[in-house]
């Protein structure tokens, strides 16, 4: 419990200006709030974004407009920061199934400040929501507690993300290589999930159109998941991101963050690490999937769609290097946790943008006041991003204000 609020308190913490409980990110506002407080909560809930349902987020959502909307924020942000958190403590139950216990702390630890993420957004709850999902999958069965979990996270992640669906071929190549009902339930628990994002959209009951330009180019797609996906992954973005005022020092970090899996590689090859090579395989085949998927989506990367790729290839990471015996061959596991810890930390507040968007107290305020000054006004657009132009708004109903 004292590590699920240290992790919720940091994750809040990692929002910059202005504070993660005084602002609402895009999506979050213009539509999860706007349709919580104007739909029906069952409508809300399955209303479709860009083409795919977020029936998990749409439901906290649902939770947080039987509140003021003052309190929309707060609310906000600390419910996806404690989920996360939650999640993160998932992660580390599934790991330790498999793996040592320090290696599984190294797992849940990076779980719960993901790089490449914009935390303490209910939109973006489903990148750790679909990680933790995977985890599950991956775990050794447990107690009945532990089954009923290892089933319901998947298929909630499915539910509420079409990166969901990357689940399902995890689930049958664990099903293929041992048939029995641990695995078979889970699996058999995505299809809904499933059936509800791939249907709508191969039907043309829900759309996805986001002004995108696609990368059909498998070898484009390969080479920027290898120049991007790859050494962020290991290093983070804040040393990478752009603008890039020493190009030399940028390839040579690029260089740097491919030299590291190749060296993690090497050991485990020579045995000088225990490798679990199969898990390991999974995870870094997931996130290579990840990322080709949202890189071919969006036609080029994009920092905060990182988590997919970054968490799995840390973890796969650890899967190798694993001491060779109880009190031998911790070097390796410990150097690397170390590196993470310095990345992190320099990842924790980077910039973004949801740096300057407008703080929701005044925002909120100034529109109670439009709807008092008329008293016929049923409802008010307030603008929740930099600047009116670039859109991004959400519309609050009078009877909510006055």
């Amino acid at each position: 419990m004292l590590a699920v609020v240290g992790a919720a308190v940091v994750g809040l913490w990692r929002t910059r200006t202005p504070a993660a409980v005084d602002s609402i990110w895009a999506e979050d506002g213009q539509n999860f709030l706007t349709d919580a407080v104007t739909l029906p909560w069952y409508e809300a809930i399955v209303t479709p974004f860009n083409g795919y349902f977020h029936v998990v987020a749409r439901a906290c959502w649902a939770v947080v407009a039987l509140f003021p909307l003052a309190w929309a924020a707060a609310l906000n942000a600390v419910v996806d920061a404690v989920l996360t958190a939650l999640l993160a403590l998932g992660v580390y139950a599934a790991a330790r199934s498999r793996l040592p216990r320090a290696a599984a702390v190294v797992v849940g630890a990076s779980a719960a400040v993901p790089i490449g993420f914009e935390p303490n957004t209910l939109a973006q709850l489903q990148f750790p929501l679909v990680y933790c999902g995977l985890w599950m999958l991956l775990r050794e069965p447990g107690g009945r507690v532990a089954r009923v979990v290892a089933a319901a996270v998947p298929a909630l992640a499915v539910l509420n993300s079409m990166l969901g669906v990357l689940l399902l071929p995890v689930a049958v190549l664990r099903l293929a290589a041992r048939r029995d009902r641990a695995r078979l339930v889970p699996a058999l628990a995505l299809l809904p999930g499933a059936a509800l994002q791939v249907v709508p959209l191969l039907t043309g009951a829900s759309e996805r159109s986001l002004g995108e330009r696609p990368d059909t180019n498998p070898v484009s797609v390969a080479e920027t998941y290898l120049r991007w996906g790859v050494p962020r992954s290991l290093l983070g973005q804040a040393w990478l991101a752009p603008p890039y005022e020493d190009a030399a020092a940028h390839t040579a970090l690029v260089a740097l963050g491919l030299v590291i899996p190749a060296v993690i590689v090497a050991l485990a090859v020579s045995r000088r690490t225990r490798a679990e090579w199969g898990l390991a395989a999974t995870l870094a085949g997931f996130a290579a999937l990840a990322g080709a998927v949202q890189l071919a989506a969006h036609g080029g990367p994009e920092d905060r769609y990182l988590v997919l790729v970054a968490l799995p290839n840390i973890a796969a990471a650890v899967c190798l290097l694993l001491p060779t015996g109880a009190e031998t061959g911790r070097t390796p596991l410990v150097v690397f946790a170390t590196l993470l810890s310095v990345v992190f930390a320099a990842n924790l507040r980077v910039p973004g943008p949801r740096d300057g968007i407008p703080e929701w107290g005044p925002t909120v305020a100034a529109a109670r006041a439009e709807c008092r000054a008329a008293p016929g006004l049923t409802w008010v657009t307030v603008h929740i991003a930099q600047w009116p132009e670039i859109g991004w708004q959400a519309v609050l109903p009078c009877d909510r204000l006055r």
